[in-house]
């Protein structure tokens, strides 16, 4: 140690006589002496204070503000309840919003109070949006973008944003298909803007405070001062307004018709909340109560801000005003029960009971035979009745579980020709090109000309093509395709290609790999199962179609030799973990274990089955109907033809 500390004393004793000659030299002799001490000093201070002042606190984790609250979108796809606004704030993954097949389409949800908003995490599902912004708002009008995606891929995104404002918005630009934009959660994480105190007036101090002095009964709750004295009070918060008494059948609420303006414009939301509510920004509730309800017209209350005349609005209880009704709601009134007859009376009177039992006996004795027989024959009669009727509704339920025809290939060879001559054109046009080759979401023979629905738009086509304004279709003459010169490559990106029928304007075909979700076909035994055998010719019979594997599950199904049969669902869930994929078709919906294991497959965009389920299924990403009058109906492609015997084509030539 004492080496040590003279060793460096030598030191310091050489820098200073070596600082002093040079201060000579320069001027500042002084000021090299007290150099050493003065930061020496310095950092004994910052030691110090890194001991003695406390580190600050770290920062909060932003809390999860959207659930559960208000929320709206541009639309609901198909109006369905199950797929409306609130399912995406409601914490499950389980229930979703899908707009309408269209672009583009929001969503946006208040907070209800201003916030630091911090993180945005998007559960999509399948049908995501491949662009979008994040924007913020504090009037739900005007907007600031935080974030822009562009190109998304879907699954799970989650955004660190930063901006200010009680509404939080995502607006679909552009979507993955043909469906629209559907997530399953929402959810906006930050911490709420601590409102500021209101300023108030400072009322007059005593000139000498009396601590523990009880204030009499009758200066803590004065009596109201007139009318013509008091000014005017304000509107009482909605736990503070008076429900008034009402009087209706069970089940009635207080609702509101909307009304034009005299402009001629129906009335605004924020109008209806501050005339019967006494607040504007109560507007909100009136949304939460009447969503779910379907309108006059058929629609759902999406856009609170588009109402229409003759909409029914269900308002909060304590609503008052011109214009309210209590009742119930229109469209939900129970059809009233007819009152029964009055039984007529069978008694007969005492006094002409002495008189007529010698006749009643008399008559009994002459009628009591042929009676007898009347009512014999009655019954056989309606013996025979029955009978007939039970042969007829035998046979009716015999043949709709009888497929009536067994046959699975079901293919129009000449459409089936025409659109792989025009599929093995485009491949061979992009590749003289040097383009990439669109994926393509459906096609349409509309006349003369073949129209390609893509998958995400293109504004540069090859040679005969011609791309629409928005970028989203191609079009082509049919004559120039056909003598176009075609690729002999690989279509496999359209193996999944259906030809569904004939619409008004032209033949429609559709890709179903890209409903990634199950498929459910309803309708008549009959009607669906013909549609099914058409369905599965078109997987397996078309020259785009390759080879891939059909499986149907559960009994009731046609039973073609060209494919497997198994009674349960898990001989083939190992099964559909990997390989290429296939075709299977479900006897009835599959259970909540399976409509999981489904959905976490179609997660995987490397899965590539095909999934339908026979009968209504409102769980199902694409939804069919199939007519006994020959038409197949959807809520996202125009209503065709599956028999194509009567189909319409408009402009044809």
């Amino acid at each position: 140690m004492r080496r040590h500390g003279t060793t460096r004393h030598h030191g310091t004793t050489r820098q200073r006589a070596t600082s002093r000659r040079r201060g000579n030299e320069t001027g500042w002799t002084g000021t090299a002496r007290r150099a050493p001490a003065r930061a020496a000093a310095l950092l004994a201070a910052a030691l110090l204070a890194t001991w003695l002042v406390p580190a600050p606190p770290a920062a909060a984790e932003p809390e999860l503000l959207s659930q559960g609250k208000p929320v709206r979108v541009s639309a609901v796809e198909n109006n369905d309840p199950e797929l409306v606004a609130k399912h995406a704030v409601d914490g499950s993954l389980a229930t979703r919003w899908a707009s309408h097949h269209e672009d583009p389409s929001w969503i946006w949800v208040d907070l209800q109070v201003k916030a630091d908003v911090r993180r945005i995490r998007i559960d999509w599902e399948a049908a995501h949006s491949t662009a979008y912004t994040i924007d913020v708002s504090d009037d739900a009008a005007t907007w600031t973008t935080l974030a822009t995606v562009d190109p998304a891929d879907g699954g799970t995104d989650v955004l660190d944003v930063s901006g200010r404002g009680r509404y939080v918005r995502m607006f679909g630009i552009t979507r993955n298909g043909i469906a629209g934009h559907s997530l399953w959660e929402f959810q906006v994480f930050g911490t709420p803007v601590p409102e500021k105190p209101k300023k108030t007036e400072p009322t007059e101090k005593p000139e000498q405070e009396e601590p523990e002095q009880e204030p009499a009964p009758e200066q803590e709750s004065p009596a109201p001062p007139p009318a013509t004295e008091a000014p005017a009070p304000p509107s009482p918060s909605p736990t503070e307004r008076p429900v008034p008494e009402r009087e209706g059948p069970p089940g009635s609420v207080v609702y509101y018709v909307v009304k034009k303006k005299q402009d001629g414009n129906p009335e605004k939301i924020e109008g209806i909340a501050d005339r019967f509510l006494g607040d504007a920004e109560r507007w909100p509730e009136i949304v939460d109560l009447t969503e779910g309800h379907r309108q006059p017209d058929g629609r759902f209350l999406a856009d609170p801000h588009k109402l229409r005349p003759g909409w029914v609005l269900r308002l909060p209880e304590d609503a008052v005003g011109k214009g309210v009704r209590f009742g119930l709601l229109p469209g939900y009134e129970p059809s009233p029960s007819p009152s029964p007859s009055p039984s007529p009376s069978l008694a007969a009177p005492e006094s002409a009971e002495a008189e007529s039992s010698e006749l009643t006996s008399a008559v009994g004795a002459v009628l009591g035979p042929v009676l007898l027989a009347v009512g014999g024959l009655l019954v056989l009669a309606g013996l025979v009745l029955a009978a007939v009727r039970l042969g007829r509704t035998l046979r009716e339920r015999r043949r709709d579980r009888t497929p009536f025809d067994d046959s699975v290939l079901r293919t129009d060879t000449s459409a089936a020709w025409t659109v792989d001559h025009a599929l093995r054109a485009l491949i061979a046009a992009c590749e003289r090109d040097g383009l990439d080759v669109p994926g393509v979401t459906g096609v349409f023979i509309e006349g003369s000309t073949l129209r390609l629905r893509l998958t995400n738009p293109a504004s540069v086509g090859p040679e005969p093509w011609a791309v629409s304004e928005d970028g989203q279709s191609w079009m082509a003459p049919l004559s120039k395709l056909q003598a176009a010169p075609v690729s002999d490559g690989s279509t496999a990106q359209f193996a999944r290609l259906v030809n569904l029928g004939m619409s008004e304007t032209g033949r429609v075909l559709v890709d179903f790999s890209l409903a990634r979700g199950v498929v459910s076909l309803d309708g008549s035994v009959r009607a669906r199962h013909e549609v099914l055998r058409r369905w599965l010719g078109e997987f397996t019979g078309n020259p785009w179609s390759g080879e891939p594997r059909v499986v149907m599950v559960g009994d009731g199904l046609p039973r073609p030799d060209q494919v497997e049969h198994v009674s349960g669902f898990d001989q083939v869930k190992q099964e559909m973990e990997v390989g290429d994929g296939g075709v299977l078709v479900l006897s009835q919906p599959p259970s909540s274990a399976d409509k999981d294991f489904l959905a976490e497959r179609f997660a995987d965009p490397a899965f590539g089955w095909v999934v339908i389920v026979l009968g209504s299924w409102s769980a199902a990403k694409w939804r069919f109907t199939a007519r006994d009058d020959g038409w197949l109906r959807s809520g996202f492609l125009p209503h065709v033809r599956y028999d194509e015997q009567a189909a319409v084509r408009r402009g044809s030539d």
